[in-house]
């Protein structure tokens, strides 16, 4: 029998508003974790990361070799791996707890973490998670993009996705600092995972700006990672109750 002209298989045809692959499942959660949400101590650390030093404006990204990524943008696209601020506030830095929380589990929130590929761009340019926490990968572009990690604590993954509003779930079952995440379709494309074992961590907006609260009284190790100034430690020591304020400068 033969097709009309212009009508495909129903086996070719897909119907995708919003795909979701749940295919991988999560970690398994220690039986003496810490249910996510509950409060383990009244001490706070907080602070700000700075860079000294003359720094260029952000580069401009040429997107003119797909015509989708082109037409979503509404300006001239920029890199985004050293944006300083007013006051030489550095944006884009993973600040964590590195070391003082040993022997401590902690269960993961239910509520996702969402990395978009929006405008042909990684949104946010860095994010953080816990171990067994959902990243929820989303293409907002009418366009093929692969999410491709180049991870070695976790399995990298690699895979397409090509149909506006397709989403997927991804799980990391060690810490890591950092993930690079890259789309090699469109190689100016990328970001960065911050992979923790706690609720101790933060990413430092256009202010610079970090705060980690209820913390336990102890000492503990700080690290602000950044992907092109690297990283920085600060040893802190807390009491019941106590908030401490550090800061990071990062000098070019």
């Amino acid at each position: 029998m033969r097709r009309p002209r212009g009508v495909l298989p129903l086996a070719l045809v897909v119907i995708c508003a919003a795909c979701t692959d749940t295919s991988q499942k999560p970690p398994p959660v220690p039986a003496d974790a810490i249910p996510a949400g509950t409060r383990i101590g009244t001490a706070a650390i907080t602070g700000r990361v700075l860079f000294s030093g003359a720094v260029k404006p952000p580069e401009a990204i040429s997107m003119s070799s797909d015509a989708a990524c082109h037409k979503k943008q509404d300006g001239e696209p920029t890199r985004e791996d050293l944006l300083v601020g007013a006051g030489g506030a550095l944006r884009n830095v993973f600040v964590h707890v590195a070391t003082g929380l040993e022997g401590r589990h902690f269960a993961p929130p239910a509520v996702p973490v969402q990395l978009d590929q929006r405008g042909c761009t990684y949104r946010p340019h860095v994010v953080g998670l816990q171990v067994g926490q959902q990243l929820l990968l989303v293409n907002s572009d009418p366009t093929l993009h692969n999410v491709h990690t180049l991870s070695t604590a976790n399995k990298p993954f690699n895979f397409g996705m090509s149909v506006e509003g397709q989403k997927s779930a991804r799980y990391f079952a060690a810490p890591e600092v950092m993930i690079r995440t890259k789309c090699d379709v469109h190689p100016w494309m990328g970001s960065w995972i911050g992979v923790v074992p706690h609720p101790f961590f933060a990413v430092t907006g256009a202010d610079g700006a970090f705060s980690l609260s209820g913390l336990p009284a102890g000492q503990y190790v700080i690290e602000a990672w950044h992907e092109t100034a690297g990283a920085q430690r600060q040893t802190v020591s807390l009491a019941d109750g106590e908030t401490k304020e550090i800061t990071f400068t990062y000098a070019k």
